[in-house]
């Protein structure tokens, strides 16, 4: 009996499989990869749907440049002693990479939605 139970425990360890932190660091980056190019593509249509609207594209760039800024600030009350990209890791730990780029995601994601917005016009 002991042995058969032995064999079963080793059998079905074969059969898990766990991430290591780079792996979710990879998987993390390219979820945002995914929203940041569909992101850039609908940008891309806006332009060229509205590309003779003076008056959007000037108001539109003012609305990128002040969402940027808005993301930036958000980062930093998220990760208050985030100094530069060299120190992240003495300050968070190797998680770093993953939080950054499921902050951006979200972020990302909340931006596509009021690109959306702008579609229904």
């Amino acid at each position: 009996m002991k042995y058969i139970l032995t064999y079963l425990v080793f059998s079905f360890s074969l059969l898990i499989n766990a991430q290591g932190q780079v792996e979710m660091n990879d998987i993390a980056h390219e979820n945002y990869y995914q929203s940041q190019k569909f992101e850039d593509s609908l940008v891309l249509e806006l332009v060229k749907i509205n590309k003779n609207d003076s008056i959007f594209m000037k108001s539109f760039d003012a609305s990128e440049k002040l969402w940027d800024h808005f993301v930036e600030k958000q980062f930093e009350l998220k990760f208050p002693e985030y100094d530069t990209w060299g120190n992240r890791r003495q300050v968070y730990g190797s998680q770093f990479d993953m939080l950054y780029y499921q902050f951006m995601k979200l972020y990302c994601d909340l931006r596509i939605s009021t690109l959306y917005d702008l579609f229904e016009d």
